[in-house]
């Protein structure tokens, strides 16, 4: 039961996004109004790709769009070396204006494992599963502040949704979340700050204490051309000191384009963690990126 609800969400999220985006475009085709009106409607379809790069780095961004997120990664430790994993993000960027220049952005993330080694205690064998894993939710609630910086606040909570437990914590999760961030023609560089503790869930299944901290760094360049990182360092406090930490650095190209009117990032970036956890952790990631803008629902 819980699978088959899982599936639907996803089916669901999907099919409202695919059926926002058609609905955006017809709209935009009948109706001739001057471009500022109709890029605030939906979207910036005749805004300059440098600005629409730039406001897609932004964590308190004005834009709609369809973050997705393919990672390559290989795992190693003393447990086993050269285990790879595949999994596809899909992170739908939702921004909610309101009051005098506040945002309200809103971000779930939905992961599907294409391949997850996990060790399988029966035969003491490293196996791979694929489906679902547990899906997350970032809310975040704050301003863009004159000089280019950026603060929020909010809540970010974790499902258990994952298809196999290997796939996820099989706990309800929940904690704060805070993103700082300094914005400029020339560069962006930010942290967001995550938190979640098991309040809830399978009773077998250990608590969880998680902190996550996001850093974004970015040159911009003319033509919509930028560089720099995005790596995540992860802790998972229920650990001992030597399985605890895996803090990877990061260094990609990203390119703002448009298919006729529609606005899309695209990126490559490769990951290396300078320290990863003994036992088994990631010490290196590929990561592609592919970001449409689409129309805004509000």
């Amino acid at each position: 039961m819980k699978y088959r609800f899982a599936y639907k969400l996803v089916a669901s999220i999907s099919l409202l996004f695919a059926a926002n985006l058609s609905i955006g475009y017809l709209q935009a085709a009948e109706n001739p109004k001057p471009p500022e009106e109709i890029q605030k409607e939906n979207g910036p379809q005749e805004a300059d790709v440098d600005k629409v790069a730039r406001e897609l780095s932004n964590p308190l961004t004005s834009l709609w769009s369809l973050n997705n997120e393919i990672d390559f990664q290989s795992y190693s430790g003393k447990l086993s070396d050269g285990k790879q994993q595949v999994v596809w993000d899909f992170k739908p960027v939702m921004p909610i204006g309101f009051g005098k220049d506040w945002i309200w952005v809103n971000r779930p993330t939905i992961p599907v494992f294409f391949k997850q080694p996990y060790l399988n205690k029966q035969n003491e064998t490293w196996d791979n599963k694929s489906g679902l894993g547990d899906i997350e939710y970032l809310g975040l609630i704050g301003k863009n502040l004159p000089g280019g910086l950026v603060l929020a606040g909010g809540l970010t909570t974790i499902f258990p949704t994952a298809t196999n437990e290997a796939l996820g914590n099989g706990k309800w999760q929940a904690g704060p979340a805070l993103v700082a961030a300094k914005l400029d023609k020339k560069y962006i560089v930010g942290t967001l700050v995550q938190q979640w503790w098991s309040f809830a869930g399978q009773q077998d299944r250990p608590s969880t204490n998680l902190t996550a901290m996001q850093l974004f760094y970015f040159l911009n360049f003319s033509g919509g051309w930028q560089v720099g990182g995005t790596p995540i360092i992860s802790a998972d406090w229920e650990e001992d000191s030597e399985n605890r930490f895996n803090v990877p650095i990061g260094l990609g190209v990203y390119k703002t384009l448009k298919l006729g009117k529609l606005p899309i990032k695209l990126g490559v970036e490769f990951q290396y963690s300078v320290i990863h956890e003994e036992l088994f952790g990631r010490d290196y990631n590929i990561k592609f990126m592919f970001t449409p803008v689409i129309p805004a629902l509000f």
